[in-house]
């Protein structure tokens, strides 16, 4: 079905071709011979077409419906859908909450970068460069509470 598919794709691309070229021919024996070309291609994708639609009726006698599939499928409750299948094909869908799913969104992609890590795949390069944060000071000292933002000893007088 899909190479029938594909054919008929490639001769109607083939018959707009031909059109175009016949619209910009500089003789009148060239845009003939263009345009019969179209033709034959329009005809022979529209034989093409009919075809696949009896093949997607006898595949499908009493229609189908378009699966509205997305792996990640959030839902307006706010829980979210992961649609997986087993190692038998067979289709599940896992309901997860906003916390769930971002706590498996996590442990997938640092699982994924561990293994990619360990198969020698490394991702640095591909990363944006992270500013590296200043130590913290070895020494805190003993003063508490620490000093305020605009240097006073503590906090700001109280107002009357």
């Amino acid at each position: 079905m899909i190479a029938l598919a594909n054919r008929v794709c490639a001769h109607f691309a083939a018959a707009e071709v031909a059109h175009a070229m016949a619209e910009h021919s500089a003789t009148h024996a060239e845009h003939a011979t263009l345009t019969t070309r179209a033709e034959q291609w329009d005809a022979l994708s529209s034989e093409q077409w009919n075809q696949l639609c009896s093949a997607i009726w006898a595949t499908a006698p009493e229609g189908a419906q378009v699966e509205r599939f997305l792996p990640v499928r959030p839902l307006t409750n706010g829980h979210v859908e992961l649609h997986v299948h087993d190692r038998q094909g067979r289709r599940l869908v896992v309901l997860l909450t906003g916390a769930q799913a971002l706590a498996v969104g996590a442990h997938l992609t640092a699982y994924g970068a561990i293994s990619l890590d360990r198969t020698g795949q490394k991702l640095d390069s591909g990363l944006p460069h992270v500013k590296a944060a200043p130590p913290f000071p070895t020494d805190c000292g003993t003063a508490w509470p620490p000093a305020t933002a605009d240097g006073a000893d503590g906090p700001p007088a109280a107002h009357p």
